[in-house]
């Protein structure tokens, strides 16, 4: 059998699975950009109107991001689970609804800091079926020889939100104030409950009893894939990328106004994150269908390494090539995680397998912001977690060098 090490450009890939696969791939990128991600996107515009209102501090204000990423991670082993068991149709139709009432109650009833905090470990908790996993599950159910590319489109899909989301809600928190955007974007996370009845979802029985060829190779027992090295490197390594790269992202503009950027610059530079990551997340998994993903994400993340690294040598001279670099680095994590977990993993267990991946991740991306904020305070500037940041992509992209080749359906 030949391995995916085989450029597979050799050989024609098919368009046949966007053209059937169409729907499930427009449910995926939507349900994505407004589920449970939505709130890590909005929190920004929100934090001004809140410390206004309620005289809190900014820091207290953004425990709600770590507090709702642990509530996703403590429950999305579970969702994993039901999503394996039971199908995407069935979890979207029970999960948007409870994340679109969590967010209203956000916006109505939210009366103190401990109030707002338990709202937002709700919406991790109970919106844990609106998370990237269950889009992911529906995009490895429908693509195969595409796959790469259809989960690129809708990991850009989260890009653009991030990008679209932020001005949307200030134009509304300028006109209905901060509870009106919460009420806004419980209205937009209801969208993919209407989509999934268009959707073209399978049962989740089917794809089990119809493995593709290469899916024989995979154990189907959640166990025994469990005692496998792949799964504990996908886990360490993605753990790693997610505190590494989400590390100087909430960091970066309060780290070129220190170094004397104007914040008006500031910001702009730090689009190019998001811009870096909107570009580079399709373009990314169209190569994953036609070369090695290992091989196409590594040497991305090396590059996000070298653009902290710069970022710290440098200054602010550097700050749009890293800023670019970052983006590029983040957009390749997330599309390969969810591309190498569908390839090691079992079709019937993925969900399952890929929620503890995604949960490490979520972890992950939660301290590192907060220990570089640690860092900051300690030490008056942002060396260490730089540092600390390019050491952990640099030992991350080793370990994934270190998996072994997998095969596809047309290996």
């Amino acid at each position: 059998m030949m391995t995916m090490a085989t450029e597979t450009s050799r050989r024609p890939i098919p368009a046949g699975e966007i053209r059937r696969g169409w729907p499930a791939l427009l449910f995926s990128t939507l349900g994505a950009g407004v589920g449970f991600s939505s709130l890590g996107y909005i929190l920004g515009t929100l934090v001004v109107p809140l410390q206004d209102e309620f005289g809190w501090g900014r820091g207290q204000i953004n425990l709600a991001s770590l507090v709702s990423s642990l509530g996703l991670a403590f429950a999305l082993p579970f969702v994993g689970r039901l999503l394996d068991r039971f199908g995407v149709k069935r979890v979207t139709l029970v999960s948007v609804p409870l994340l679109v009432i969590t967010l209203t109650m956000l916006g109505l009833y939210t009366s103190s800091l401990a109030v707002f905090l338990m709202f937002y470990a709700f919406a991790g908790i109970l919106g844990a079926g609106t998370s990237a996993v269950t889009y992911s599950k529906a995009i490895v159910e429908k693509f195969d020889t595409r796959r790469g590319i259809a989960l690129g489109i809708m990991a850009a899909g989260l890009g653009c939100a991030g990008l679209l989301l932020p001005p949307l809600m200030g134009i509304v928190i300028a006109n209905a104030g901060w509870r009106g955007a919460y009420l806004t974007m419980a209205a937009l996370a209801a969208l993919p409950f209407v989509l999934v009845f268009f959707a073209r979802l399978g049962s989740p029985s089917a794809a089990a009893t119809e493995p593709a060829a290469a899916e024989i190779h995979k154990p189907a027992h959640i166990r025994h894939a469990m005692r496998r090295r792949e799964f504990w490197i996908l886990c360490a390594s993605f753990f790693l990328l997610g505190w590494a790269l989400l590390t100087m992202v909430p960091h970066f503009v309060p780290l070129l106004i220190d170094s004397g950027v104007d914040p008006v610059q500031a910001a702009l530079l730090s689009s190019l994150i998001g811009v870096g990551t909107v570009i580079a997340r399709p373009v990314i998994g169209w190569l994953f269908d036609r070369f090695y993903a290992t091989y196409v994400a590594v040497p991305m993340f090396i590059a996000a390494a070298i653009g902290c690294l710069l970022l710290l040598w440098g200054g602010p001279a550097l700050a749009p090539l890293t800023a670019l670099l970052i983006g590029i680095g983040f957009g390749a994590e997330i599309d390969l995680m969810s591309y190498l977990s569908s390839r090691y993993f079992s079709r019937q267990a993925f969900a399952s397998l890929y929620s503890f991946v995604y949960s490490l991740f979520m972890v992950g991306s939660a301290l590192g912001p907060v220990v570089a904020g640690f860092f900051f305070d300690a030490q008056g500037s942002y060396s260490s977690p730089l540092v600390i940041a390019a050491s952990m992509m640099a030992v991350a992209a080793v370990l994934l060098l270190t998996l072994p080749k997998f095969t596809t359906a047309q290996s």
